[in-house]
């Protein structure tokens, strides 16, 4: 049996090519079962036709017979001359039955058919799983070889990995030890350098006492007597080459002399052996020779004079070129400095080139002695200083003391002006606003307005603190108006002072420190037009009173005279004060220190912005709550309706209001009113 090596199509060691030879075979199988099938028709076919040959009793039937496949076609009919192929069959069987035992029959042989294609299939798939069995036991062997192969070399492998590393812990272990060995050596070493260095720092620090011991024009001399010697060597050694040179040259030019006389002398000895034609030539010719002769002697004579000369020449200029080399290194020398010729020594020239400065011990003893002497007078003078400088400490204490005990006594006597002048200006209101009652019953509407005006525009300027610019006459007439009622609230206070005659110190010194804390400018001495008519009405008052504005012996009669001065007077006096506190403090003499004073106007400038801040900050937050309230009014207001057409709109012209003359005087304007603030305040 012919066996076929495809697979089947459920194997699954197969890949896709198997699938397909699997279906081509069963297509082959196919193909020759039909035609087994064919010829097993035919015989049939044959058997029929001998039987039909039989005599039979029974009816004849005629069947027609197609046998599948398309082997052959047998109907039984009765042959014609063309047509199908009939079959005439004459049996005792009926043809039922014959189709059934045919179709029994086929499908016998169809079951066997397929029975021998399984069992081919099942022998291939033998076959094949025999020889998978066979290349996976040839693979499994070479694997094992393999392997074997590998396990050989990895133990080669092993074995010498574990002698290299062997070697190389033994070469570790060297190569440690050896590092242990120059580790301790170079510890040795370090341990030697260190030694060394602190040697050598104390070398360096005794060399560099010598030094300072040593008097610094014998660093200069060393240095230009280094660089002379240095200098001449090269002069010599050049002077001595170019006389080499020259003498060479000289030589050279002596024995070309030389080489022409002896070319003549065998020149005139050829000419004798020629014979007597050239008698009178040759006598010539030893006239010549003897002319020559001496030239050429006088020629000698004169080499060794040129060379005496030569001699002369060059050790001339080199006593020249020495002389202008000691002359600028000189000069070179003498414009560094004791360091740098220090530092040029020790860095370009070795120290067996330098020498030494002390050559005998007497000589340092008698550094010391000079040093010695010098520090005993210096040790007297500081003495001396001290004791005066302990002196002048005491009289500055004690200067310090009484200044610091004035100062107390002149804020106290300030505190207290400054509680009678608050408790004379409470009066001074209560007095105003009697005399405004009474003006206003009398009907004096003119005084009244003035005084309330007057109110108005010290509460006003007091509360606008921020910086709201006002004009320049009107800010005059302001200050005249607080000035005079500051020296109305003195006069009223004089019968209280009478009593006291101790705080009338205490009042000047006051309106003195209230000048030097709080600085007016110099064009507030203005016309005092506006303040002479309430000084008139109240020229009585202050004649009347019997305190006193300044202290001392004379309280009285500076009271008197502060009582009839004017605005422009008192604010003189109080200038001249701060001026004569300014020179005060300027005066270093005084003791005064500028950190002290640049502090406290540092403070000073702190407090007014602070104070400009806050009224800035209260200024917006009414001006804020100004807009919420009409923004809230507007919003309940009601909607207004317009109808029709709207009028036409016109632009005013400008109006020039004090606000706005007032925004555009800018930064010194600002700079007025502060300083104003600082005299209200």
């Amino acid at each position: 049996m012919q066996r076929d090596t495809t697979l089947m199509p459920n194997n699954p060691f197969t890949e896709e090519s198997n699938e397909v030879a699997v279906s081509e075979k069963n297509r082959d199988n196919t193909q020759t079962i039909a035609e087994i099938i064919k010829k097993d028709d035919a015989v049939m076919a044959k058997e029929l036709a001998v039987l039909s040959r039989r005599p039979q009793t029974k009816p004849e039937t005629k069947n027609t017979i197609s046998i599948r496949g398309g082997a052959a076609i047998c109907p039984v009919v009765r042959r014609s001359g063309r047509g199908l192929r009939t079959v005439e069959i004459r049996e005792v069987h009926s043809t039922d039955m014959f189709i059934a035992k045919k179709r029994d029959v086929g499908l016998m042989r169809l079951a066997l058919a397929n029975k021998e294609a399984e069992i081919r299939h099942l022998e291939e798939e033998m076959d094949r799983a025999e020889k998978r069995l066979r290349q996976q036991q040839e693979q499994l062997a070479s694997t094992e070889e393999k392997f074997n192969n590998f396990l050989k070399h990895s133990n080669l492998e092993q074995d010498a990995a574990v002698r290299r590393a062997e070697v190389e812990s033994k070469a570790k272990l060297e190569r440690l030890i050896d590092i242990k060995k120059l580790s301790a050596q170079i510890s040795h070493m370090e341990q030697d350098m260190r030694k060394t260095d602190a040697q050598l720092e104390l070398c360096m620090e005794y060399k560099q006492f010598m030094d300072s011991l040593t008097e610094p024009q014998w660093f200069y001399d060393v240095l230009c007597g280094l660089r002379i010697k240095d200098i001449s060597e090269v002069i010599l050694r050049e002077t001595e080459e170019a006389y080499t040179r020259r003498a060479e040259e000289l030589a050279e030019a002596v024995g070309k002399a030389a080489a022409r006389r002896e070319s003549r002398q065998r020149r005139i000895t050829t000419a004798l052996e020629r014979g007597a034609a050239f008698l009178g030539r040759l006598d010539f010719g030893e006239k010549d020779d003897g002319n020559l002769e001496e030239v050429e002697e006088e020629e000698e004579v004169s080499l060794e004079v040129q060379l005496e000369k030569l001699h002369q020449d060059l050790e001339a200029e080199a006593q020249r070129r020495q002389e202008e080399a000691t002359a600028s290194i000189k000069r070179e020398v003498g414009a560094l400095s004791v360091e740098e010729v220090r530092a040029i020594l020790d860095k370009n020239y070795s120290q067996e080139r330098i020498p030494m400065y002390f050559s005998e011990p007497d000589q340092i003893l008698d550094i010391f002695i000079n040093v010695e002497e010098g520090n005993l007078f210096l040790i007297q003078n500081s003495q001396e200083l001290e004791e005066e400088l302990e002196r002048v400490a005491m009289e500055y204490f004690h200067e310090q003391e009484e200044m610091s005990t004035m100062v107390r006594q002149r804020h106290a006597q300030m505190e207290s002006l400054a509680t009678r002048m608050k408790g004379a200006q409470q009066r001074l209101r209560q007095l105003e606003e009697r005399l405004l009652d009474l003006d206003s019953i009398e009907g004096g509407a003119d005084t009244a307005g003035d005084v309330a005006r007057n109110r108005n525009c010290i509460s006003g300027l007091r509360r606008d603190k921020a910086g709201s610019v006002m004009r320049q006459e009107v800010l005059k007439k302001l200050i005249e108006r607080v000035v005079a009622d500051i020296f109305l609230c003195i006069s009223q206070q004089q019968s209280t002072a009478a009593r006291r005659p101790e705080d009338g110190e205490g009042a000047e010194n006051a309106m003195q420190g209230a000048g030097r804390s709080k600085p007016i400018p110099a064009q507030k001495h203005a016309s005092h037009c506006v303040a002479k008519p309430k000084a008139k009405g109240r020229k009585k008052e202050r004649r009347g009173s019997g305190a006193a504005v300044g202290g001392g012996v004379d309280g009285h009669n500076d009271t008197d005279a502060g009582a009839n001065m004017w605005p422009v007077e008192m604010l003189t006096i109080i200038e001249n004060k701060i001026d004569e506190y300014i020179r005060y403090i300027n005066d270093p003499e005084n003791g005064v220190e500028q950190s002290l004073i640049m502090s406290v106007i540092k403070m000073r400038d702190k407090e007014r912005r602070h104070k400009a801040r806050v009224v800035q900050l209260e200024r917006q937050s009414i001006e804020r709550e100004e807009r919420n309230r009409r923004a809230l009014e507007r919003s309940k207001a009601p909607v207004v309706k317009r109808r029709g057409k709207p009028i036409m709109w016109r632009s005013r012209p400008p109006v020039e209001t004090m606000q706005g003359t007032e925004v555009k005087q800018g930064p010194v304007a600002t700079k007025e009113a502060d300083q104003d603030d600082e005299f209200f305040r």
